[in-house]
């Protein structure tokens, strides 16, 4: 198979942010995907931080290509 890790940080602003991030957090690794050409095997958030730009999340994915 012919696979790719993704990673990809994403950044939150404003007053609900934190209520933002957890409800894109929430129920992602059993969500349903849809890649054309694409599977997507695995997908997980690595880190949330909080500063003073807003909410961060990190989240990594794994794609294998449909043959």
């Amino acid at each position: 198979f012919q696979g790719r890790r993704h990673v990809v940080t994403l950044r939150l602003s404003g007053g609900d942010a934190p209520e933002r991030a957890r409800r894109f957090c929430q129920g992602i690794e059993e969500a349903e995907w849809t890649l054309p050409g694409q599977f997507v095997a695995d997908i997980s958030i690595d880190e949330m931080r909080s500063d003073g730009d807003g909410e961060w999340i990190e989240l990594s994915a794994l794609t294998i290509e449909e043959w």
